[in-house]
């Protein structure tokens, strides 16, 4: 509710400083909740089913962050270094991902691991994600992707503009785990991620405006 809602009749003039008494008396954790500052992550697939990332982070409003990391049956993963921060405790199993904890002893921390995927999991990289979000709008996540020599990707998510074997995004938000389907230059590529996504988003579209309209007969009658 706009804070003017609370102090009804006030004259313009005084509207700053209603304003500012509210910021005074509003609890403490709506003020400090931590935000994802900027993510630079830097993935570089050795093969297929193996890819090494180094994370940059900064976090700000915590004093411990929690990331958690995908992990699928199969998959094994080696954390390599912190750099910038503690590691609070251990690496913890919870469902069907991998908690670390890390307390930042600097503006800016980074962590570095490995990842082994099954086959059944190849070209697809997790990110260990804060608990912090990010804001969505000022596209402060920057990831690099880098392949090996001679090889080519199409289809990936998300998209990133290539310049050889390295390819790069920027985004509003950090994402789960990237997807970087690639071959040697001149064979076949990989079955193409954008394409179903694109197809998936279009069925999603057709049958919501199906149910609308539907509805709306419905109402009409």
């Amino acid at each position: 509710m706009p804070f003017n809602a609370h102090c009804p009749r006030i004259p313009a003039r005084a509207l700053a400083a209603c304003g500012l008494l509210l910021q005074i008396l509003a609890p403490p954790a709506a003020l400090a909740a931590p935000v994802l500052g900027s993510a630079d992550a830097r993935i570089a697939f050795t093969t297929p089913t193996t890819c090494d990332v180094t994370l940059a982070l900064t976090v700000v409003g915590a004093a411990e962050v929690e990331h958690r990391l995908e992990s699928l049956e199969g998959s094994r993963t080696e954390l390599i270094e912190v750099s910038g921060g503690d590691v609070v405790g251990q690496v913890r199993e919870i469902g069907r991902t991998r908690a670390l904890v890390i307390r930042p002893t600097q503006p800016s921390y980074a962590i570095r691991y490995r990842v082994e995927q099954p086959v059944g999991r190849a070209n697809r990289c997790p990110i260990w994600l804060p608990t912090a979000p990010a804001d969505g709008r000022s596209r402060t996540v920057h990831i690099r992707v880098v392949l090996p020599t001679g090889m080519a990707a199409a289809g990936t998510m998300p998209t990133f503009v290539w310049s050889g074997a390295e390819g790069v995004a920027t985004l509003p938000h950090l994402p789960a785990f990237v997807i970087v389907p690639y071959a040697a230059e001149g064979e076949a590529r990989p079955w193409d991620v954008s394409r179903v996504m694109d197809a998936a988003a279009v069925g999603t579209l057709a049958v919501a405006s199906a149910v609308w309209l539907r509805r709306q007969k419905g109402r009409r009658a």
